[in-house]
């Protein structure tokens, strides 16, 4: 069994090579480290044709351009001649790290992928030189619930394995109890006496990018609320935001805006726990921040695509109409308390591995080699 661990930042390729030492106690496996900057070194990849399908490389370049779009320094601007030109160069960049990637995996006779999240520039690139080589992917990334790590065999996030049927849940017995977090806190008296959280998320991160067809930046998001207030009036509850702490975007101009807004406020000073705790619902595109509030036993709107949206467990606004209904419904909604714990007990004993990889404890690598190599025996690969 060779696997290849593919790394794009460095706290990745620590991870790997604390990982690498773990999985080849194993018999009869082997596993190679994908520096992405030293791939380029090895001359075989100059004689790898282009891809075929090209219109996913394509697809790859325009999610690129988009999330260069949504970002801080470009937000706010229209400039047709630089994307332009910046469409160009990533189209050629996706060309030549496809044909290095394709030769690295070959040349090493990999027989599976662990890779980073899957769906940056580079790593969708590489997981597509992979489906070419039919090698099977498997992906980290930080974990559903708090100090754990995600590894799954199709994805993150959207594309994740976990079933969205509720029959499914309603019938599956799970091998661990419905996890929860169990928080308290004072009420802060600047919130209001009842409320509806709406976190902010990073406009280029790929929940947006990918998975958040009509709500395309937080400014978007704003403005449809803003909406729905000169639409509903007084039946709107009210809404509390907090930018998203690894942001860089500025929204001074935003929160001028909605200065003294009857309905719609900020919170910058509290903690994300406390605004979920002493919130009536958390509405969210699909951050891991409704995760939590389903774990504090919230009532959740999904606005987004997310694998947590499932009827019984949330509410679904797949548009502003959507959106206006559950808010204003949201009050006398009640989620399926059977069903959601169930879900988290499945999502806890099938889907997650206890500990961050960025800790990597002798106990969290040991039970991330085991769970990949179940996954591998089992068959189980990426369908992205």
């Amino acid at each position: 069994m060779r696997i290849a661990v593919f790394a794009a930042r460095k706290k990745h390729r620590s991870y790997a090579r604390k990982l690498k030492s773990v999985l080849e106690q194993k018999p009869d496996v082997s596993v190679s480290i994908l520096w992405y900057k030293n791939l380029w070194q090895e001359a075989g990849w100059l004689s790898v044709s282009p891809p075929q399908k090209c219109s996913v490389l394509r697809q790859i370049v325009l999610d690129q351009v988009r999330t260069k779009q949504n970002s801080p320094e470009w937000l706010d601007k229209s400039s047709g001649l630089l994307f332009f030109f910046y469409r160009l160069l990533k189209t050629a960049e996706a060309s030549i790290s496809y044909r290095v990637y394709f030769h690295a995996l070959k040349s090493r006779r990999i027989t599976a992928l662990l890779i980073w999240n899957g769906l940056k520039f580079r790593q969708r690139i590489c997981v597509e030189a992979a489906k070419a080589l039919n090698i099977p992917c498997y992906f980290i990334e930080r974990g559903a619930f708090p100090g754990t790590t995600t590894l799954d065999p199709k994805g993150i996030n959207y594309l994740n394995s976990v079933p969205r049927d509720p029959a499914f849940f309603r019938s599956h017995q799970a091998a661990l109890p419905a996890p929860f977090i169990d928080y308290s806190s004072p009420r802060p008296p600047c919130l209001p006496a009842s409320y509806v959280f709406i976190p902010f998320q990073v406009n280029t991160d790929s929940q947006i990018v990918l998975f958040s067809p009509w709500i395309q930046n937080m400014k978007v998001l704003v403005q449809t609320l803003m909406d729905i207030y000169s639409a509903a009036g007084s039946s709107m509850p009210d809404i509390v935001l907090k930018t998203h702490p690894s942001c860089d975007q500025k929204y001074s101009a935003v929160e001028a805006l909605l200065t003294n807004h009857p309905k719609i406020h900020f919170a910058h000073n509290l903690s994300t726990q406390d605004l979920i705790f002493h919130a009536d619902a958390v509405a969210t595109i699909n951050s891991s921040v409704g995760l939590e509030a389903l774990l504090m036993q919230k009532k959740v709107i999904v606005m987004g695509q997310a694998f947590y949206d499932i009827p019984g467990i949330t509410l679904s606004a797949q548009d502003k109409a959507g959106l206006k209904d559950a808010l204003e419904h949201v009050g006398t909604w009640k989620a399926d308390s059977v069903l959601r714990e169930s879900f988290l007990a499945h999502v806890a004993s099938d889907h997650i591995v206890n500990g961050r990889w960025q800790d990597a404890s002798e106990e969290h690598l040991i039970e991330m080699s085991e769970r990949l190599l179940a996954l591998m025996s089992d068959g189980s690969e990426a369908k992205c």
